[in-house]
């Protein structure tokens, strides 16, 4: 992964993420994240090397437990005539 598309949050900071037209994928490289998303009713706790896809329109709140690491990943372009393969690329998350 590529470090400078990565999200650092130190102990007790946290980020809004804004609600984007398409689904985003976070996924913590390093420490615990802590995510609220609008819409639901639970929590979600992500360690290093977990992910959790957001939907289009939904808004995230995460914050560090004690610190982490992120990077906001969108789904790769379709193209035609070519089969879509599934993937994620990585998009600048708020620093």
């Amino acid at each position: 992964m590529n470090e400078a598309f990565t999200t650092r949050l130190g102990a007790g900071q946290a980020l809004t993420l804004a609600a984007a037209r398409a689904p985003r994928r976070v996924v913590v490289t390093s420490g615990r994240l802590w995510l609220t998303l609008s819409g639901g009713t639970n929590d979600h706790w992500l360690q290093a090397g977990e992910g959790l896809i957001l939907a289009a329109g939904q808004e995230a709140v995460v914050e560090a437990w004690p610190e982490a690491a992120f990077q906001l990943l969108l789904p790769a372009p379709q193209r035609r005539p070519a089969r879509p393969a599934p993937g994620w690329r990585l998009v600048l998350a708020a620093a």
